[in-house]
Formats: structure tokens, C-alpha cells, sequence
């Protein structure tokens, strides 16, 4: 028997066969070689080289919790030949490699899903062994495991004195822990772990680590391992000089280890090789970060700090305007759901589609469809936007000759077997010409944001502009999909998104509510909100004082991607934003007139640099719309919600202003300062909008009211006719149109190089001093509107008191009056008086007796004017106006909607003089209300429309919505799209198929001519009395001379273009009747022409154009008072004809003074209507003479030219039904002056000529019901 002793327990090779001494320990010599010759069973081998099952499982006797590790680092030492015959153990260590590799390339490739975390081995305690007290605590336990090794598994770069405790990385793929470090082998993995999904690095059937030079990678994967692999293989020898200080039997050689990296690299140049790829030369490591600590921050860490500017990229810091970054920061992470937005088919088939578009997003090839497109928001992250800034259109591809050759580019996968894909190339290149190069892929959100818009306005930014305003119908808190816009910082250089310290942008709003931005005034005026939540048409509004520079789309809460609005420096593309924050503009001095009409609105300025008034305004459109077109043919097809609800996009001279306004559902405002109502719906946009729009979707009308209908928004409410209401929403509808109003003016003038310094605006003479009172606190509240930064405050200026009727009745004609009243004027009173009856109250109503003394005066330039006086100022301007001879006098009618102002001028002996104002509430809106009485009126309109191929909503498309009440409405659209040279064609057809139309014409406007020769009579009888007339005026009666202003003076234009001649003789027989008949007019004026005849002038010097028409008023504000030195009376009083006979006052004796019809009228007389003031036809009399005289000739003329169905009873029975004593009192300025007499003890200060009262009354109550008989 031999004494040589077989080891039986562990089969080797037989050439390592150990001879042992029988009875005795002996030493293993040399025991790497012999566990390298250990047989074991074969296992079974995958083709990549894997095991096919996990021997990690079935390995065991290793008496420690760091076997994983162990058995890397004997595999990553034993396999050093990769390609030579394994079999046994080494076919399990050459799997380990392989699956070491695999991890390598997790992290190169997947580094965004990776997370690691260090575990310190010790006892949570503190203690060490011998103090714990539970010494199998893991943590602890693990690290007494490494006995005298513990060293080198501690953080060497700690002090000295500091305590190194032992620790482990643990690395988690996805949230699930895959592996950890080790310092011996630098990776390992864990024994269960298994990932699903399909990666170059795993083994499918397996779910384990591999080689992915076995898995058939792609050219830019393998770029990116071999870079990776590379960046360990070199910082090897910084790695193991960290643990240099460390006993020589611990310190750890990592020779084997970089063989086998130096192998692998050389296996990734083969394989290059193989398919042809671009040489791995130049390959840089991927930006996996910071994801370890120390020490394996030296071999697994890597990231470019590189520098960029404006897309301008560098390695070193160049400028104080590089911003730091790391690459792997410029994208989204991976996670995200990325928005898409659907242009429709234009844009799917449109190469370049956004290229024209003011918003920057990311234009993907779909795959599998050549030349198709698809849109989504910016995969970047905020960091990246800053870094591109101004040259983001280069990095998307839009500025092909940008000297920026980084790129980012997509391709959309719709038919993924995983959903839809989204896979993104970002490619950066520096200043050096590296290349770097970044993708990720992305899932797209399931629905698109299709048929939504986002507006801004107005079209600029400047650092002299405060009011930037975004219309977004993706509200920020809605359900699906969510867009927050984001400022940009204008002090920064190149304007780039402002960030907080987090790197955050300043998102604007967040549930439902501003957010609070430093040093930025934000306010979110409209909000969508629980309170519409059964609304289908979502949108809100947005304010800031500093421009916004993005919006942020997220879906359901989670944010999925940017947009950024592409502001455009030169050029005038109305689709752009203009950037002007590097622009200073010099803003000269506009001086503003503005009349606010019941029915129209104007403005004027006048411009101090070329010392002249602008001759056209027009309101362009300064909107931009992001996401759809602007471009809205309305002719086509009505408005829609954001054209009514937001800054309008129909570009109108300033002298076509419809005063219609449309608001807000109430429960969308936002009420942020818990402000009262009436306050909050005065505010400039919260309280709505001015309306330009000429083609609505009406539904219905009222008198102030028009009521639209969408499918989406249901009722939209618009306000018109707001000037005379006496109603307190009212005064606040007016507030928020000419605040808002008052905007679009600031930008167009901002864009014409001038900034508003002064205001005036008009009022009618006829306005009450309460009503005048509240329009001055709505124009003064104006003066807090202006966007524009600069030391300039807007002046505006108070009403003149020209107009002041309110005192006339104190001493008018110098006849005292003597009413009681007032401190100390009661016999005694008090208790004990009840039985007493109260004495009757004495009225005594002054008339005319004295003179009128007129004490002229220059008109100041520091005072808003009566619609009349601003007419007279304009009728006299230097270049264009009336040259007023000698022995003229020229009445002008500015006929407005609701009333008629009247101004008289005549040449004094101090130059041209305005010698009368007044208003009268009868105008061209009178008009419009007889179209609902019309029965052929309809008619009209659709011929019309046929002529000029104009569609109009609810009239001739779509659903019929023609009424009595909508027909003014419908009225003023047609005229609305008519040219100048259209409006006779018009007028014949009105004459042709509506014949009772051109009756209503020739009543009002021959009732204004009868009126106009009774204030001719009157203003000549006073000029001759008296004293401030010169002896040459006073003697000489004057010409004629008629002129008509304002868009209502069109009615006149009526019968004209039907018969010139017989509307010429139709009013001046007007005139002439008015004045009294043929005799008086011999007397009191003199023809204007003998050969050919021509007793008075009626509006010779209008042009044929009406350019200037609306614009009387509001360029008479404007034009500065010291060039038209004007002549105004200094006394308060109008000169107001009482108009008909038959009227007296009762005298305190009971007499009945009769007054004559060319006598004045006053508040007092209009007061006591009906008690002192009385109309008493004497027996057998006709009890309205004076305007029986003007219904006669009306009558006449309308019957035999135009078919007036009522007969003469008809019009008898209306003057015996005249009873105008409670007509008046019916009147609601009447009940209003009354109101305020008995509630805040205020004069009475409401007055009208009779014949006009009557003249108004007649046409109510019996023209409106005849112009209906067939």
C-alpha cells in the first residue's frame, strides 16, 4: 500500500493532484493554481457564453458574505485568455466576466436608471463589537466579516484622524437592486436579480448581465461602452492610488483587470471592424455624472463640463455670460411623457412647418412614412433652453446657416410593440469640434392638444413696456392637458428664462391662482375654474410685467415638455413677436382726444414732433397666436371665443370704434384682492373686452345687450349702448372699455414712436352735471393704465363748464327767482307745529327779458370739451377747416348715435366765435330703431349682401336669426363692410325696396333742418341784441352755411342719392319753415348765392370719401386750442329754443304768460311741467302748430316720393295725442333729474326743445306703427 494520500473531498486536474502526509496538516503550495484545476461537473453553456443556469446559486463553502465579489475577483484573475478552452469552474468565471461586462454597459448606456446608494458597515448604534448590543445586526455583522480587510473597503480620502468605517455601494437598476462595488473587482452583482426588458446588456431568456458584444449592438451603443470602458481602463492607476497607504497584503493589483478591459476594448474594435461602423478612436464616454462617491467616483463618474452661450459651445469659461453644464443635463429624463401637438394635415405633410410658427417645439419624421411629420414640445430641460438661448431655431434645424452645428432631431415610432415612441438625438458639437452625442427614448401621452390656441399680446417686448397679456385655452389646472407659461429675464443679455435657485422657472400660476414672482407683477384675470367646471370652453387669462418666454405643457399634472416663443429682433412678420429689449425708442408727446359714443367710438392724437394731427389711427393687430393662425377671415365664418374674450385681431381705423364690449362669465373672474364687484368688473381686462368684430354669432338682442352662441362656450354677453346709462354695472362696463381701450392705444402709439401725455375728452352739452360727474372719475381712473416705463404721468383734463346748465335759472335774464329754502329762511318750526300746514311753495320761472351777454374768451387748451365746442375747434383748424367770412354764421349738426350736438359759429369782432352748443337726444340711432318696424327691411340687407358677396352669421348663413331685435344689429354690419363708393347703391336700394325706411330718413333728418332754421332765427335775434356783437355783424344778416359731422351725418346722404335736387329743396323749404316761413327768412338771413339760387349751403365742403367722418370730434380734442384761438362765451348758459307755441307759465298772480316758440327753455321750465309750465292751446287753436307745420311738409314728400301708407287722419290723430306734459315726464332723464333733486338735493338739470320732444313722441308712438302698413 502506498503511503501517498489521495485528496478525496476536491477533484482536481491529476497534473495538480496534492500529495499529502498521512496523519498530518499539510500546507496547500500554491493555491490559486490548484483551485483554478478544481473539476466540476460540465454545465450547460448558452451560445453568448452565459451559463444556462445561475451557478452563482449552487457555488457554496465559502464561509462569508462577500462570496458574489469573491468570485468576481477570482474570475476577473483566473480568465485571462477569453478565447481559450473553459470547462468546468472556468466556464463559470468566464460567464461571471461576461455578465461584469454586461454591468459595465448598464451603466454606460442606462446611467438615468441607475441609482446608488452607500451603506456604511457598521452598527447603527455607533458601538463596535464588543459594545453593541446586537451583534448579528446585519450592517455591523457584514463588516466584522472582513476582518483585518476592513480598510480597504473604507474611503482612504478621508483624514487621518477621521474614522474610516467600511461600506458598500449597492446599485439599483429601476428601482431594484442589481449589484454593488467592491474594491477588489470593482463590480458585482447580486444573486437573484433579474431585469426584464429588452437591452443589449441582458440576456432575454435569463434576465441576467452579459457581454453585449454578444447581443449584435448598434453603432452608437457600442460607441458609448467603448468610450465607457476606455474612461475605467485609464483612471485604473488613480483608482489604485487611493488605497496606496494601505499594509502591502491588502493593497490591492489590478493588472488582471485591466487585461481584461484591455481585451474587451480590443474585442469592440474587432467588432467595429466587422460591421463597418465608424472608427471607436474618438469615442467619448457617456455623461453618466455623479452617480458614485469615492473612491469609484474615479472609475465610473464621467461628465463634460462644458460652457455654452447662446449655443456657442466650450470647454473653458469665455465669457461671463457661459453657463456651466453637464451634458446628460440638457434632456429630459427618459421617464417623461413627452406632449405631442397636432397642427393637422398641413403640418404632418409641411417639411418646414414651423418655420413660420412663433413657438418652438420639436418637429419628429414619423417612422415608416416618408415626408410625414409630427410635433411635440421641447424634450429639454430649462438648463438646455438657457444654454441655446436665441439660437434654439439652430438647434431644431429652422437656421440651417447658423454658425450653432449642435442639433437636435427625433424620429416618432407610432406602431412600438410598447406603445408609442418617441427617440430623441441630441447632437452637441463644441468649439474644439468634439462631438458629443445624447438619446433618449421617450413615451408619447396618449391624446394630442389639437384645436386649442395660445395668444399674446401685444406683439413686442420692450424694457419701456410694463403689460404683457397670454389668452391660453390649455388652462393650467384643466383635466387633460396643462400649458403654465414662464418669463423670461429681461436684464439677463441674451433674455433668457428667469430661474429661481433651484434652476426652476417662474411658472405663473398654480391651482387656480397666481403665483407670487420676485420682483414681477403677475395676475391670472381669468381662470378656469370648479365654478365652469360644466363648461366645455376653457381659457384664462394672464398678466405680467415682464415678457413671458415659454410655456410648459404637462398632461394630467406631469409635465411633459416646453415651448418657447421664437421673439424675432428685425423684419416685420406679423406671425412674430418683435424683441426691442435692446432697443431704446425716443417716445414723443401725444396729446389724446377720445369721444366715447353710444354707438362709436374715436380717438385722435396730436403729435408734437410734426406739429399736426395724425391723420389716420389704426388699430392693428398686435396679437400672436402660438399654436394655430391669427389670420381669421371672418368673412368666411363668424368669430370665435378668443377673438371676442381677449385683445382683437381685426385691425380699424380709430374713427370706427364700436363701444360694445364684451365681458365675462362673472365666475371666471379672478378676485384676488376680494374687491366688491362693480370695482372688479371695472378693471381693464377682467372686465372685458371692446368688440371690433364684424361678423358674430348672435342669438338674440335687447336694448344694451347682445346675446352670441357657441358650441363650446354656450352664451356670450356683449354690452352696447352704455353712454347714457345711469346704471352702476354700467359705469363699471364703461370703466373696463375705455381702460382696455385705452391699451390698444398705448401699443399703437408705443409702435408710432409716442407716448399719451394729455387726455381730453367729450361729453354732450346735454349731459347732467351727476352723469358728467361720473365720467370724469371714470377718465381720471385712466391715468393708472399706462404699460409704458418712463417719468411721463397722463394728464387727463376736466370737463369744460361751458355747458354748465345747471345754474342758468339764477339769473338768466336778470329776473331774480326766490323759492324759500336754505339756513334761517322758515317761520319757526319744531314741536308743538304739527297742526300747521305747510305754505304753499312760490315758483316763479324766469324768460326772456334782457340780453345775452356772450363775454368771450380764448378756448383753454387745459379742459375736455362738449362734443359741441370739439367740433367747433375742429371745423377751425389751420389747414382743412371752414374759413368763417364776414357775415356768416355756419351751424354744424355732429349727429352721433343718441343725441345731436349742435354748434353755432359766426366771425366776431375778435375772430371766429362759438356763439352756441347744445345736444338734442335725436340722432341716426333712431334709425336703426325703426328697422325692427320695417317690414321689408330684410329685404335690403340680403340683396345687399348678395352685391358685395358679404356672409354675415344668422343672416344669410346659417341658422335665420333676423328679428325686430337683432335687425339694428344686422343694420349696422352691412354698413360696417360697406366702402364709401357703396353706400349710394345702397341708399337706391333702400328707396326701391324699402320705401318706408327712406320715410323714416326724411323725418329725422328733415325734423333736425326744421330745428336748425328755428336756431337760426333765435341766435340771430340774440346776436342783435346783444352788446358783444359788432355793429357789422348786428347789421348785416348772415349766410347759411349747414355742415353735418359724425358717422350719423350719412343720413343725409339718403335722399341726396336718390334725387340731389329734391333733397336739396325738401330742406331748405325745411329750413325755412323752421325759421319761421318765407318773410321772417327775408329778414333774418341773406342767400348764399343769387345766380343760380341757392338760399343756404347744406354740407358743400364734406368730401366725398367721409375720411374724416367720426373723427370731428375726437381730432377737435386733439388739435390744440392756441392754434384755433377760438372765441367761447365765458357765461354758462345754452342757448336752447323752447320750439312750439302754446306753452306759458303760471305767474305767482295765477297769470298764464304765453311764450312765443322762439323763447329759451330751461331746466326750471321742464321741472314744473304741467304745474308752472304748461302747454294751453287757446279754443279752437291746433295744439302743436309748429311741428303740424313740419309734419306737413314731411307728409307731403314722403307720401308722393316714397308711398307713406298713413293718411292725414293718421296724422291728426297723432297731433290731438300729442299730450307731450306726461310724455315728458315719462322720459327717464326727466325721472333721473327728478330723482337726484329729492335724494341728494340737486338742481333739476334736464332740458330739450320741445318740438324735439315732440318730434320724438310723434315718431314712437305713431311713425314707428305706420311705417308697418303694407
Amino acid at each position: 500500500m502506498s503511503n501517498k494520500i489521495k485528496a478525496l473531498t476536491i477533484k482536481v486536474h491529476p497534473k495538480t493532484e496534492l500529495q499529502g502526509v498521512q496523519f498530518a496538516w499539510d500546507k496547500i503550495p500554491q493555491l490559486e493554481v490548484f483551485t483554478r484545476n478544481i473539476i466540476i461537473p460540465e454545465i450547460a453553456v448558452e451560445q453568448d457564453g452565459g451559463a444556462a443556469v445561475n451557478i452563482g446559486t449552487l457555488v457554496s463553502g465559502i464561509p462569508t458574505v462577500f462570496a458574489r465579489a469573491a468570485l468576481f475577483e477570482s474570475a476577473l484573475n483566473n480568465i485571462i485568455d477569453q478565447d481559450a478552452a473553459t470547462s468546468g469552474l472556468m466556464s463559470f468565471y468566464k460567464s461571471l466576466v461576461s455578465e461584469w461586462k454586461g454591468f459595465i454597459s448598464c451603466l454606460a448606456l442606462n446611467y438615468k436608471d441607475i441609482e446608488v446608494n452607500r451603506v456604511p458597515l457598521v452598527y447603527s448604534d455607533g458601538k463596535k463589537l464588543p459594545d453593541t448590543e446586537n451583534i448579528y445586526e446585519p450592517t455591523g455583522a457584514f463588516g466584522n466579516a472582513l476582518f483585518e480587510r476592513q480598510p480597504l473597503w473604507s474611503d482612504q480620502s478621508l483624514a487621518d484622524n477621521a474614522e474610516k468605517v467600511p461600506f458598500i455601494d449597492v446599485i439599483s437598476f429601476k428601482g431594484n437592486v442589481i449589484g454593488g462595488t467592491s474594491p477588489d473587482c470593482f463590480l458585482f452583482t447580486s444573486v437573484s436579480y433579474n431585469i426584464k426588458g429588452k437591452y443589449p446588456f441582458i440576456n432575454i431568456q435569463s434576465g441576467r448581465f452579459v457581454d453585449p458584444l454578444k447581443s449584435d449592438p448598434g453603432q452608437q451603443e457600442l460607441k458609448l461602452i467603448y468610450g465607457y470602458a476606455k474612461h475605467i481602463l485609464d483612471n485604473i492607476q488613480s483608482f489604485k492610488q487611493h488605497f496606496s497607504g494601505l499594509p502591502a497584503d491588502i493593497r490591492p493589483s489590478y493588472e488582471n483587470i485591466s487585461a481584461c478591459l484591455q481585451d474587451w476594448i480590443k474585442d469592440m474594435v474587432r467588432y467595429q471592424e466587422q460591421k463597418n461602423f465608424p472608427r471607436l478612436d474618438s469615442s467619448t464616454p457617456p455623461e453618466v455624472g455623479s452617480l458614485f462617491a469615492l473612491p469609484f467616483s474615479k472609475l465610473f463618474n464621467y461628465s463634460t463640463l462644458l460652457f455654452g452661450s447662446e449655443g456657442i459651445i466650450t470647454q473653458v469659461e469665455n465669457s461671463a455670460y457661459s453657463i456651466p453644464f453637464d451634458p446628460k443635463d440638457l434632456l429630459l429624463p427618459d421617464s417623461t411623457e413627452i406632449a405631442q401637438i397636432d397642427f393637422g394635415k398641413e403640418g404632418a405633410e409641411k417639411k418646414n412647418f414651423l418655420s413660420n410658427k412663433p413657438i418652438l417645439l420639436l418637429a419628429a419624421e414619423t417612422k415608416g412614412q416618408p415626408n410625414n411629420y409630427t410635433y411635440f414640445a421641447l424634450p429639454l430641460t430649462p438648463l438646455a433652453l438657457n444654454v441655446f438661448g436665441t439660437n434654439l431655431d439652430a438647434l431644431a434645424g429652422l437656421s440651417p446657416n447658423s454658425n450653432v452645428r449642435s442639433r437636435i432631431s427625433a424620429v416618432y415610432d407610432p406602431n412600438d410593440r410598447d406603445g408609442e415612441k418617441l427617440i430623441v438625438h441630441l447632437k452637441l458639437f463644441t468649439d474644439t469640434g468634439n462631438e458629443i452625442l445624447r438619446q433618449v427614448v421617450y413615451k408619447v401621452t396618449q391624446e394630442a392638444i389639437m384645436g386649442k390656441d395660445i395668444l399674446m399680446w401685444p406683439n413686442f417686448i420692450s424694457k419701456q413696456w410694463n403689460r404683457y397679456f397670454l389668452y391660453s385655452e390649455i388652462p393650467h389646472n384643466d383635466a387633460k392637458f396643462q400649458a403654465t407659461p414662464f418669463i423670461g429675464n429681461v436684464n439677463d443679455e441674451f433674455f433668457r428664462i428667469a430661474l429661481d435657485d433651484k434652476g426652476i422657472p417662474f411658472y405663473l400660476a398654480e391651482k387656480g391662482r397666481a403665483v407670487s414672482v420676485p420682483d414681477t407683477q403677475v395676475q391670472l384675470h381669468i381662470a378656469s375654474n370648479n365654478a365652469v367646471a360644466d363648461n366645455k370652453y376653457k381659457y384664462e387669462i394672464y398678466e405680467s410685467n415682464q415678457p413671458f418666454k415659454g410655456i410648459k405643457f404637462s398632461h394630467a399634472g406631469v409635465d411633459c415638455g416646453f415651448g418657447i416663443i421664437r421673439y424675432k429682433s428685425f423684419g416685420n412678420d406679423p406671425a412674430f413677436p418683435l424683441n426691442m429689449l435692446n432697443t431704446t425708442k425716443t417716445l414723443y408727446p401725444a396729446f389724446l382726444g377720445v369721444d366715447f359714443g353710444s354707438t362709436n367710438s374715436s380717438i385722435a392724437y396730436y403729435s408734437e414732433s410734426d406739429n399736426k394731427v395724425k391723420e389716420d389711427l389704426k388699430l392693428t393687430n398686435k396679437r400672436i397666436s402660438l399654436l394655430s393662425t391669427d389670420l381669421k377671415n371672418n368673412d368666411e365664418r363668424p368669430a370665435v371665443e378668443d377673438e371676442i374674450f381677449f385683445f382683437q385681431n381685426d385691425e380699424i381705423f380709430s374713427n370706427s370704434i364700436k363701444s360694445v364690449l364684451t365681458i365675462h362669465d362673472p365666475r371666471r373672474i379672478v378676485n384676488e384682492k376680494n374687491n366688491q364687484p362693480d370695482s372688479l368688473l371695472s378693471d381693464a381686462v377682467k372686465g372685458g373686452f371692446p368688440c371690433f368684430e364684424k361678423n358674430l354669432p348672435i342669438d338674440s338682442a335687447s336694448d344694451n345687450r347682445y346675446f352670441l352662441t357657441y358650441n363650446r362656450v354656450g352664451t356670450a354677453e356683449l354690452v352696447y349702448n352704455m353712454k347714457w346709462s345711469t346704471q352702476r354695472i354700467d359705469k363699471s362696463y364703461k370703466t373696463a372699455y375705455l381702460s382696455t381701450l385705452m391699451l390698444h392705444v398705448y401699443a399703437q402709439l408705443f409702435e408710432e414712436n409716442h407716448e399719451p401725455h394729455t387726455l381730453k375728452w367729450s361729453y354732450p352739452s346735454s349731459m347732467g352735471k351727476d352723469l358728467l360727474s361720473e365720467y370724469r372719475a371714470i377718465w381720471d381712473s385712466l391715468v393708472n393704465i399706462s404699460p409704458i416705463n418712463s417719468n411721463v404721468k397722463l394728464k387727463t383734463y376736466p370737463p369744460s363748464d361751458l355747458s354748465d346748465i345747471g345754474d342758468v335759472q339764477k339769473s338768466t335774464w336778470g329776473v331774480g327767482s326766490d323759492t324759500g329754502g336754505g339756513w334761517g329762511a322758515s317761520d319757526e318750526s319744531g314741536w308743538g307745529n304739527e297742526k300747521e300746514t305747510k305754505k304753499k311753495e312760490i315758483v316763479e320761472i324766469p324768460f326772456d327779458t334782457a340780453p345775452i351777454r356772450f363775454d368771450f374768451k380764448e378756448l383753454g387748451n387745459q379742459e375736455s370739451l362738449s362734443e359741441a365746442c370739439a367740433v367747433a375747434n375742429y371745423l377751425v383748424r389751420p389747414q382743412g377747416g371752414y374759413s368763417i367770412n364776414a357775415g356768416e354764421l355756419i351751424l354744424c349738426f355732429d349727429i352721433g348715435g343718441s343725441t345731436t350736438d349742435i354748434t353755432a359759429l359766426c366771425q366776431m369782432l375778435d375772430g371766429k366765435a362759438m356763439i352756441k352748443q347744445n345736444s338734442i337726444r335725436f340722432a341716426a340711432e333712431r334709425m336703426a330703431q325703426a328697422t325692427r318696424y320695417s317690414p321689408n327691411f330684410r329685404t335690403v340687407l340680403l340683396k345687399m349682401c348678395e352685391r358685395k358677396r358679404i356672409s354675415i352669421q344668422g343672416l344669410n348663413k346659417g341658422e335665420n336669426k333676423f328679428s325686430e331685435n337683432t335687425a339694428p344689429y344686422y343694420f349696422e354690419q352691412v354698413l360696417d363692410r360697406l366702402e364709401h363708393t357703396d353706400f349710394n347703391t345702397f341708399y337706391l336700394l333702400i328707396a326701391a325696396e324699402c320705401k318706408e325706411m327712406m320715410s323714416v330718413n326724411l323725418y329725422i333728418t328733415g325734423l333736425i333742418m326744421f330745428y336748425a332754421g328755428q336756431l337760426v332765427h333765435k341766435l340771430r335775434t340774440e346776436i342783435i341784441r346783444s352788446e358783444d356783437a359788432p355793429p357789422a355783424v348786428k347789421n348785416t344778416p348772415p349766410k347759411i352755411r349747414i355742415a353735418f359731422a359724425g358717422k350719423g351725418a350719412r343720413i343725409f346722404d339718403w335722399f341726396n342719392a336718390v334725387d340731389p335736387s329734391a333733397a336739396n329743396n325738401y330742406y331748405t323749404q325745411m329750413f325755412i319753415r323752421g325759421i319761421g316761413g318765407e318773410a321772417v327768412a327775408r329778414k333774418t338771413i341773406i342767400p348764399v348765392s343769387q345766380s343760380p339760387l341757392k338760399i343756404i349751403d347744406i354740407n358743400s365742403q364734406k368730401g366725398d370719401s367721409y375720411t374724416d367722418v367720426k373723427y370731428e370730434v375726437s381730432k377737435g380734442l386733439a388739435i390744440p386750442t392756441n392754434l384755433t384761438r377760438i372765441l367761447v362765451p365765458t357765461n354758462k348758459q345754452a342757448i336752447e329754443i323752447l320750439g312750439e307755441d302754446h306753452f306759458c307759465i303760471v305767474m305767482p298772480n295765477g297769470e298764464f304768460k304765453y311764450l312765443e316758440s322762439t323763447n329759451s327753455i330751461t331746466p326750471e321750465m321742464l321741472e314744473h311741467i304741467g304745474d308752472y309750465f304748461i302747454n294751453y292751446p287757446p279754443q279752437g287753436s291746433q295744439p302743436c302748430p309748429r311741428f303740424m307745420d313740419f309734419a306737413d311738409l314731411f307728409y307731403r314728400v314722403a307720401s308722393s316720393m316714397f308711398g307713406l301708407k298713413m293718411s292725414s287722419a293718421d296724422f291728426m290723430a297723432g297731433f290731438q295725442d300729442m299730450n307731450i306734459e306726461n310724455y315728458i315726464k315719462g322720459i327717464p332723464e326727466f325721472i333721473e333729474a327728478k330723482k337726484r333733486k329729492v335724494d341728494e338735493q340737486k338742481k333739476f338739470d334736464y332740458v330739450a326743445p320741445i318740438i324735439i320732444l315732440e318730434g320724438m313722441k310723434f315718431f314712437e308712438k305713431h311713425l314707428l306703427k305706420g311705417i308697418k302698413i303694407q
